[in-house]
């Protein structure tokens, strides 16, 4: 019994075992035991070739499934038998090429894989091992091709939609009122059927914001093209839902829709269904995909002549409003109410105060230094150096309330130097009375380091020059770098110690 007879034959799916293969070896033994190994697993296309210059002309005229390439042939080699197909290979093809080889030593794995091979089968052949490693590159080249159809398909009815789009291009008015991507209103729609709606004296309405947050998210990744598809599916889900409704929706800005609609008997969860219905998962290239976002809807309500377009305007004022306030990947809607524009009042008081007060009033800003102690020794190891914020008429602001707002205007940059400066200095008066081992942690902001990075900047050459500017020893500064985002879950800082290799792990609280 040979020991193909103890390979147990699993049944191939149909468009396997259809597959077609090319098997090069100069050796035709190897060509021997690979052919019978795909026969009797149940390939029905399978070519074998001893000739590398051949092969490349058998690729040339008919592409394979999938090559099987001998790395050490007389003549070409197996890198240059792929090389001279890569050059064949069209945009968004690979090369489907497994290597056969005896040589294991990373030099030869990296040519191989450099030169385009998606895996590697060992001489003297495993032929378990093989036939799984050959399956598994079928399967990949099958989803692969599947993923092309079906992309090229999609890109047909791209096509079709765009030259319907084209013939409707004469049409002003339509374009004039229409988003081009969904076909739903636009601004200029929405705000023309407002007007209409008010004048149709309803008592109650309901004006519903929603954002897609990961839209740009999925620019990077798919194109622009698939993003405008679920952008569509998205806008044509809301139309159904707010159809029935007798309302009005379409595209109030970029990626956020806007729907108006009489209010019903229990609007939160009215409000629920429809968010449950737009982020429900969207078939995409043949699996699915979930959406993410946020929204705000205000209920604006009048028992007179019904609701006006000065009342529109205030309701959506507040969803604009609930909708900021949101989280961004809640797939959720807040309902608006007053505490929001008080909090969003405050903050716009506190962005300007934070300009004003750098620009002209950076003594607003102190230190208070927090020693850190060793708990089991009961002794003094160092301390942190806090930012704190003293207002004229706001009166003292927490770090917690302006540093993300510092964050979020850039404002971060400005005050992380004044820090590190008011620090340094405080060393410089220190180190002049005598001695001082302590080190002081200094809070970074990631944001911070992402803001001097894009300027060009860097923060540890900003460092260094503070500390050879007022002469610091190595090893007094910390940095925590912190990142905001993550502040719910855990603080996210790590130490580094300026001049030293010690840092710290995430500290959970």
């Amino acid at each position: 019994m040979s020991e193909l007879d103890d390979l147990e034959p699993k049944a191939l799916p149909e468009a396997m075992a259809e597959a077609r293969i090319l098997v090069v070896d100069d050796n035709p033994a190897n060509l021997a035991v690979l052919a019978e190994l795909l026969a009797e697993a149940g390939f029905r296309s399978v070519d074998v070739e001893s000739s590398p210059e051949k092969a490349v002309e058998r690729w040339l005229a008919h592409p394979y499934d999938l090559l099987l390439l001998d790395m050490r042939m007389p003549g070409l080699d197996g890198l240059e038998v792929m090389a001279r197909l890569r050059t064949q290979i069209a945009d968004g093809d690979y090369l489907p090429c497994i290597v056969l080889t005896a040589q294991t030593d990373p030099e030869t794995r990296a040519a191989a894989l450099d030169a385009g091979a998606l895996d590697f089968i060992l001489k003297p052949f495993d032929l378990d091992e093989a036939l799984k490693r050959i399956r598994n590159a079928l399967q990949t080249r099958l989803l692969h091709r599947q993923a092309r159809q079906r992309l090229d398909a999609y890109g047909q009815t791209i096509s079709a939609q765009q030259q319907a789009l084209a013939a409707r291009e004469h049409d002003i008015a339509y374009l004039a009122s229409h988003d081009s991507i969904t076909g739903l209103l636009n601004r200029h729609g929405l705000c023309r059927g407002l007007e209409s709606l008010t004048r149709e004296g309803h008592k109650a309405l309901v004006f519903l914001l929603i954002e897609l947050s990961d839209a740009d998210q999925l620019i990077l990744l798919e194109g622009t093209q698939s993003v405008d598809y679920l952008l569509r599916e998205a806008g044509t889900r809301l139309a159904s839902l707010v159809g029935e409704r007798g309302g009005l929706c379409g595209v109030w800005r970029g990626q956020t829709f806007l729907a108006v609609f009489p209010q019903t008997a229990d609007l939160e969860l009215e409000v629920d269904r429809i968010f449950d219905t737009i982020f429900a998962p969207l078939p995409f290239h043949g699996s699915h995909v979930v959406l993410h976002g946020r929204g705000g809807y205000a209920l604006v309500t009048d028992e007179g002549s019904g609701i006006d377009i000065q009342q529109s305007n205030a309701a959506l004022r507040a969803a604009g409003l609930a909708l900021a306030s949101a989280h961004r990947l809640s797939n959720r809607a807040l309902l608006y109410d007053a505490r929001m524009a008080e909090r969003f009042a405050r903050r716009h008081r506190i962005e300007r105060a934070m300009q004003e007060a750098l620009q002209t009033q950076a003594e607003q800003f102190q230190l208070a230094y927090q020693p850190k102690v060793d708990i089991h020794g009961h002794r003094v190891v160092g301390c942190e150096a806090l930012l704190r914020w003293h207002h004229p008429t706001l009166g003292t602001i927490s770090p917690a309330e302006f540093i993300p707002i510092a964050e979020d205007t850039g404002a971060i940059e400005i005050l992380g130097l004044l820090v590190m400066d008011r620090v340094f200095a405080f060393l410089s008066r220190r180190l002049q009375h005598g001695p001082w081992t302590l080190p002081i942690a200094i809070n970074v902001s990631a944001r911070q380091f992402e803001l001097m990075r894009a300027r060009g900047m860097s923060l540890v050459n900003a460092i260094e020059t503070r500390r050879a500017h007022y002469r610091i020893p190595r090893g007094l500064i910390e940095l925590e770098i912190t990142e905001s985002s993550l502040l719910t879950d855990f603080d996210g800082s790590s130490t580094f110690h300026v001049g030293s290799r010690r840092s710290s792990l995430p500290r959970m609280r």
